[in-house]
């Protein structure tokens, strides 16, 4: 669950999920979340070429995303040739 809590400060907390992946699966995530509008986008943070931290609540979602994205550019070479 993603809570935000601001103070006096000024500072604003966000809990979330540290995702570690290779950077072309990176880029997929970012594509995918810029497919998204306002609050329906997970991405709270694009921390390095491999690292992203994204709302707790969709983590299971990018997963079956990100995987349907790997399976669509997977080659599978024809049992006829």
């Amino acid at each position: 669950m993603s809570s935000g809590y601001e103070d006096a400060y000024r500072v604003k907390l966000t809990s979330g999920v540290l995702v570690t992946c290779d950077s072309a699966a990176k880029q997929i995530l970012l594509h995918l979340d810029s497919m998204r509008d306002g609050p329906y986008k997970f991405m709270i943070r694009d921390v390095d070429d491999t690292h992203m931290m994204i709302k707790r609540e969709y983590v299971e979602e990018i997963k079956e995303l990100l995987q349907d994205e790997l399976e669509k550019n997977t080659y599978v070479q024809d049992p006829n040739l």
